[in-house]
């Protein structure tokens, strides 16, 4: 349901899943709002619709992880639970998959990086860890961060783009800096995954 905070009424209501919303994320320019569910769709509105203007059941279970590109807007990228495990990309020019990346667990959280051409993922069963994605190449992995023990369930990038913070069913709270400006994709040696738990 689409709420403007200054009136009382309801502005649309979106009907598509069949289970519970399990993700939602608006696009940057505010023309597309993607949910995820548990009925493993995901689906893409616009306000002028009460119906997806794309629906898709691509994903083998439920889609609880969604971003939008910073870069590129019409690219989103969709994440599915512990039977699908896979990152999907979409065009929303054409409504279609465009490219998919196996992650080998349950993806929870996508955000893609405001100063370069990549992606984090933060994951639950069985592994509990972070995945940091040269966009470019979504075959390997940049680099795998761990520290957590139990799913990375929830994930957010700071307002200068350089840092990350994941919250984990551990009850901790971690901070990485994952995204610093002057990152070559060459030395990686430059990038600095070292973290501050609180708890």
């Amino acid at each position: 349901m689409n709420y403007d905070i200054r009136s009382p009424n309801i502005i649309i209501k979106h009907k598509g899943h069949r289970q519970e919303v399990s993700g939602l994320k608006w696009s940057f320019d505010g023309n597309y709002l993607a949910s995820g569910g548990n009925d493993n769709k995901l689906c893409v509105w616009s306000l002028s619709n009460p119906n997806p203007i794309m629906k898709s059941d691509a994903h083998k279970a439920a889609v609880k992880a969604l971003a939008w590109s910073p870069h590129q807007k019409n690219v989103l990228a969709s994440g599915g639970g512990t039977a699908d495990k896979t990152i999907r990309f979409w065009n929303m020019k054409t409504m279609e998959n465009t490219s998919s990346t196996d992650t080998g667990s349950q993806v929870c959280n996508l955000v893609f990086s405001k100063n370069s051409n990549e992606l984090i993922s933060t994951h639950g069963f069985s592994l509990n860890h972070i995945n940091l994605w040269n966009l470019n190449n979504m075959k390997n992995n940049i680099a795998t961060l761990s520290g957590h023990q139990m799913r990375v369930l929830y994930l957010a990038i700071s307002p200068d783009g350089e840092n990350i913070v994941t919250g984990a069913g551990d009850e901790t709270l971690r901070f990485w800096n994952v995204f610093p400006k002057r990152k070559s994709y060459s030395d990686f040696s430059s990038l600095n995954f070292s973290n501050i738990q609180l708890r």
